[in-house]
């Protein structure tokens, strides 16, 4: 993953716990900003699943180092 830091490689579960808070954020703000009426809201929702994948690739590219 580009995205991630030399901090986030040497400590993935911190950044992992923070990326899936983020994204958690996200959903709670956009299902807020929809049920207002605000139709932007939706892209919101697009970038925690942005986050969600970005975590998931992280957790797996350690899990996938501490197997070898």
């Amino acid at each position: 993953m580009y995205a991630a830091t030399s901090w986030g490689y040497r400590h993935p579960y911190i950044c992992t716990g923070v990326r899936i808070a983020a994204g958690i954020w996200n959903l709670v703000l956009g299902s807020l900003l929809l049920s207002h009426g605000y139709r932007w809201g939706v892209a919101l929702f697009a970038t925690a699943a942005l986050i969600f994948w970005a975590a998931y690739i992280l957790a797996r590219g350690k899990s996938e180092c501490q197997a070898q």
